[in-house]
């Protein structure tokens, strides 16, 4: 099926675009998100709390416990961590973070049992999954364009 200049023309449009929005950051006012580097665990398990949208120092805090840690500014985030403590048992817990004037929460479950051996955290937070899959996307776009413009005639290859 042969491709028409119109379609070809939108879909180089539509490939742009996607470049465009995958590619933008988020706005400077934009509200602080949560991201915890795992949700459960265990007595003892480290946890890593990332606020997104956090260009200073931020403090965080276990809602009914005396668990409270410091994130502090890590380029337009804030990172820090937590230890499950004694004090919290197998339950489910919101953990606050203030930014500013900014406050998000992210919830966090203690199960039973002894925490790992292997120190905690995980290979790859969900910050992380999120900017891999938006280069991917990025890339994937670009190359979708060049090869509409190839195709179109506008572009050689060396």
């Amino acid at each position: 099926m042969r491709m028409t200049q119109p379609v070809r023309g939108m879909l180089a449009a539509i490939a742009l675009s996607a470049a465009v929005v995958l590619s933008s950051a988020a706005p400077a006012n934009a509200a602080i998100t949560i991201t915890l580097s795992q949700t459960t665990g265990t007595q003892g398990t480290l946890v890593g709390v990332m606020a997104s949208n956090c260009d200073q120092d931020a403090t965080g805090d276990v809602e009914g416990t005396n668990v409270s840690f410091k994130l502090p500014k890590n380029n337009n985030n804030a990172t820090g961590t937590f230890t499950v403590s004694k004090e919290m048992k197998p339950a489910s817990y919101t953990i606050s973070v203030t930014c500013g004037s900014d406050t998000a929460t992210a919830k966090f479950t203690v199960t039973s049992g002894a925490a790992p051996a292997t120190g905690g955290g995980s290979t790859a937070s969900g910050a992380a999954t999120v900017a891999l899959w938006s280069g991917a996307g990025v890339v994937l776009a670009a190359a979708a364009g060049m090869w509409l413009l190839k195709r179109r005639g506008g572009v050689t290859t060396a």
